[in-house]
């Protein structure tokens, strides 16, 4: 253990450290929170006693007034799918004391342990998270061992022992796909996404499904992938019409690829919606004011975001319930971006 100065005080945050856990749990034992176990809570006031920590307890009243929060960590706050799986979260938190920290740790693992930390250290009451794609299984049930309630939210991590709210991806994948089938199309392309995405391995294995109910070879070629941008989305289509055998549809890993990649078709005189097809996979406001507007495969966000909410509030409540996994079925929403053939 490192010495500490006399000169400075102790802090929760030193504790923490001390004991293995993070600055929530001292809090909740220093507060004689019943959620802690006995175990734990012996760990951490031997620690308290060991370096002469002094719990100011009307300081952490008022601060409580006012820090009651949960943390919700995204992937992008451009994207429209996360602002409406936000809104889904407030909706269920404005009944209550608790406020949300939003915060954006990009597709990055280091990042978002570094903005989950400062999380903490702001006494976050619970976590919903929406995973960097290469998250171990590990750091989530961390949190939740710490005593942090914690939900993950649309993309899970295999094998993670904690609350989950998210879509079918895999049938999400099989709607698209099979939509444009029936259309009549044999050539379809799957655009952007990373290959060690969760949530674009399902879908992938939900186009392959339908590819194979209908008979269709599967072709990798078709398969673009790239960190899913916009910018992306565009190069990504116009490599697909590069193709010798090129595609006559396209499928986007999300509705913001889609959006983009129909710009990507007319800066090659493409019309979408008469000349190729294109569907999204999300169900954002957005895709109904497209031009034209997207056929999209339908994520419910603000029903992910609301349920997640419910199960980090059912979790303060209620810590050693059995962990929930709840998955929200798609549905396909027909526009007039994919045509008719």
């Amino acid at each position: 253990m490192n010495e500490l100065t006399p000169l400075r005080r102790v802090t929760i945050i030193d504790i923490a450290r001390e004991a293995g856990v993070s600055p929530s749990t001292v809090s909740l034992v220093l507060q004689k929170n019943e959620r802690i176990s006995a175990e734990t809570r012996q760990r951490v006031e031997d620690v308290i006693q060991r370096l002469g920590y002094k719990y100011n307890r009307s300081a952490a009243n008022l601060r409580r007034q006012t820090s009651q929060a949960i943390g919700l960590i995204i992937n992008d706050i451009c994207n429209p799918f996360f602002a409406e799986m936000t809104a889904g979260v407030q909706s269920v938190l404005q009944g209550t004391d608790f406020l949300v920290f939003l915060v954006e740790a990009g597709d990055d693992v280091e990042r978002q342990s570094r903005v989950y930390r400062s999380l903490e250290e702001h006494g976050i009451g619970g976590l919903i998270i929406f995973p960097a794609s290469e998250t171990k299984p590990e750091f989530l049930e961390r949190i939740a061992a710490g005593g942090t309630p914690i939900c993950v939210a649309v993309r899970r991590p295999p094998d993670a022992d904690v609350d989950y709210v998210g879509p079918d991806n895999r049938l999400a994948g099989r709607m698209a796909t099979r939509h444009l089938i029936d259309l009549g199309h044999k050539r379809i392309a799957f655009l952007s996404g990373e290959a060690h995405s969760p949530a674009r391995i399902d879908r992938i294995a939900g186009y392959r499904d339908a590819l194979q109910r209908a008979g269709l070879k599967f072709d990798p070629a078709l398969c673009l992938e790239s960190r899913p941008t916009r910018a992306n989305a565009i190069i990504d289509v116009q490599k697909a019409l590069d193709l010798k055998d090129p595609p006559t549809a396209a499928i986007g890993y999300n509705d913001n690829v889609a959006i983009a990649a129909m710009h990507g078709l007319r800066l090659r005189g493409v019309e979408p919606g008469r000349q190729f097809a294109i569907i999204g996979i999300d169900g954002t406001s957005d895709a109904e004011l497209a031009h034209p507007a997207l056929t999209t495969v339908a994520l419910h966000a603000h029903d992910i975001g609301r349920r997640a909410a419910e199960l980090v509030l059912e979790r303060i409540k209620a810590p050693s319930r059995v962990h929930e996994n709840v998955i929200l079925r798609p549905n396909l929403i027909v526009r007039s971006s994919c045509g008719s053939r």
